[in-house]
């Protein structure tokens, strides 16, 4: 790692370094406890509980919630579609919750609200920018849910709930109307920084307020909890503006038909691409709900220019010559109900042909896609498609600050305290190092556990042995966490090895066997073309029946020694472990 260019002159001095990581929490101070219902050291899930504890008294706490995001499942969580931070440490403190408090409008920080309103209070108040409260709105209009919302702007005075001020900063970043907050407590100033970069030209001209940041910086801040996830690249991130002389000679370029994907809230990319479409007389298709959406909302609200006759309706775009169409599609993760998906599968009106050229301008990375996304290239690359793709291709940016940005936002701040949020622990481990040639001893740059607390108390330390048992909370279609493990498993199963099911029918009075056993097999051997082991198993269920069976017939019993039997005798013959499941019916 380069450090060289890191300004030493900026080291903070406003506060001692010489202390333990691990400090004793004494009651009698007031104190303030973040914890990350989503967990430390990830990613997506973003939702942190600030807790005002006076005194030590935690009946008497008030909370603010900042973010409230999915994650993305990963590749073995079969039929999952999300998850969602656990709230059950809030669930017994609803009444304590003073609001929901929003930085920008990414998913991974506002995806969770439908799920989690139900769950702690839909009176409670969201303050969001201008385009995230306008998709969150729409979020929840899906499902008929009011909420109790609000918005905030540059020039909208600091929020006091309770005894904490939140003051929202403008940051840049991938979406239009990112904020930070400096979260101003009893016992100090919490500089919340998520996801963030210093981009000195950004395509809409909202730039960093540098001077805010500045001022915050001068009253002393305790902690700074900031954005990690570029820091393992040294120097600072590209500018949004720097990829658009390339991105716009990927579309005016192209010969045949254009189609751009990209996640669905990524407003610039789409600007972007509208932009160069109408220059160079193409028309607009808008393919997929998601994406219709946020387009609809951003030209609701004045953030991209499209006008009705840019744009025409799927059924009318065969009548226009491939050169003159650009398609903005969802599904740029490979998800297999999205719009790409089922135009590569030959499942939509519109079906990708040779000739066409397919542009991923993906976010980030974000756990659980990345293998969707290259199976997806691959498939379009077999069928002819020319596909750009990655920030090699020039065609997307880091939405996140490298080391250099990070370290200036220390500087203009002069934390206290250091709290990387937003990164894996590799991340918070290179941030750590960075912060280092800063001034920063390893133990002021905290880098909790998962389910870890910190609380700051009041007296100037903090503490990091408060734990929140975390569970994983899956959603599968409209379901709130009724996705277990064991339910993962056999799924698990399934997808890998199939299913084994033999039907027994039983007389209930004698314990026989009334009819030979009836096996059914899907996904673990094709049965024709495997005769001989289907009838050695069939035989041996029905010696093991024999073993098995009694008068009056107990039919639990004989349904799990028929299932360890099955099992064993698969394992043996196969090497594998499908799912096996009998069935006893009397008759």
């Amino acid at each position: 790692m380069n450090n060289q260019n890191i300004d030493q002159n900026k080291v903070p001095q406003n506060f001692s370094k010489a202390k333990p990581q691990v400090r004793e929490f004494r009651k009698n101070y007031d104190s303030v406890r973040i914890s990350a219902l989503g967990g430390f050291g990830g990613v997506t899930q973003n939702m942190y509980a600030y807790e005002y504890i006076p005194n030590g008294d935690t009946s008497k706490s008030q909370i603010i919630i900042v973010d409230c995001g999915v994650g993305f499942p990963e590749e073995d969580a079969f039929g999952v579609d999300l998850q969602i931070p656990d709230t059950h440490y809030l669930e017994d403190k609803k009444d304590r919750i003073l609001g929901i408090f929003i930085t920008h409008g990414h998913e991974d920080h506002i995806g969770a609200i439908r799920f989690i309103l139900p769950i702690l209070g839909k009176e409670i108040p969201i303050y969001a920018p201008k385009l995230a409260a306008a998709f969150i709105e729409s979020r929840l209009s899906e499902i008929s849910m009011q909420s109790n919302l609000h918005v905030y702007e540059d020039n909208t005075p600091p929020m006091v709930k309770g005894h904490f001020t939140v003051d929202p900063i403008r940051v840049t970043h991938s979406i239009p109307d990112t904020y930070h907050f400096a979260i101003t407590t009893p016992i100090g100033i919490i500089y919340h920084g998520s996801d963030f970069k210093f981009d000195l030209f950004p395509l809409d001209g909202k730039g960093v307020d540098y001077r805010h940041i500045a001022r915050i910086g001068e009253k002393k801040v305790l902690v700074l909890l900031s954005d990690s996830l570029g820091s393992d690249h040294e120097g600072y991130s590209p500018s949004e503006s720097s990829i658009a002389e390339h991105f716009k000679r990927e579309i005016v370029g192209a010969k045949g038909r254009v189609f751009v994907t990209s996640i669905s809230s990524n407003i610039v990319r789409w600007s972007q691409a509208i932009e160069y479409a109408k220059g160079s007389g193409k028309k607009i298709v808008v393919v997929g709900f998601s994406v219709e959406k946020a387009i609809s909302i951003a030209k609701d609200l004045g953030y991209l220019k499209l006008n009705d006759n840019d744009i025409i309706p799927v059924d009318r775009a065969k009548n226009f010559p491939d050169s003159k169409l650009l398609f903005l599609v969802a599904g740029f993760a490979g998800q297999p109900d999205s719009a790409l998906s089922k135009m590569v599968m030959g499942k939509h009106r519109i079906k990708i042909k040779s000739g066409d050229k397919v542009i991923f301008s993906s976010p980030d990375y974000i756990p659980g896609t990345t293998s969707n996304i290259y199976s997806m290239i691959d498939v379009l690359s077999k069928m002819g498609a020319e596909v750009s793709y990655g920030e090699k291709e020039e065609l997307h940016v880091s939405g996140h600050g490298y080391q250099k940005e990070q370290a200036l936002l220390i500087s203009l701040l002069s934390p206290k305290y250091l709290l990387p949020i937003g990164g894996n622990y590799r991340h918070q481990k290179s941030y750590q190092t960075m912060a280092k040639s800063l001034g920063y001893p390893e133990e002021d740059v905290i880098t909790p556990d998962y389910g870890t607390s910190v609380t700051f108390n009041g007296n100037g330390s903090y503490d990091t042995s408060f734990h929140i048992p975390l569970r994983k909370i899956l959603i599968d279609g409209l379901g709130v966490g009724d996705v277990g493990t064991t339910v993962l498993r056999d799924r698990k199963l399934l997808a890998g090895d199939g299913m084994f099911s033999v039907v027994l029918l039983i007389n209930g009075q004698t314990g026989e066997l009334t009819k030979d056993p009836v096996i059914l097999s899907r996904g673990f051997v094709f049965m024709k073309e495997n005769t001989e082991l289907m009838n050695f198993i069939k035989q041996e269920v029905v010696n093991k029946f024999k073993e098995s069976t009694s008068a009056p017939a107990n039919f639990d019993f004989i349904r799990e020694q028929i299932q360890a039997y099955i099992e064993s005798i698969i394992y043996e013959k196969t090497g594998r472990q499908p799912m096996v499941l009998p069935l006893v019916i009397e008759v």
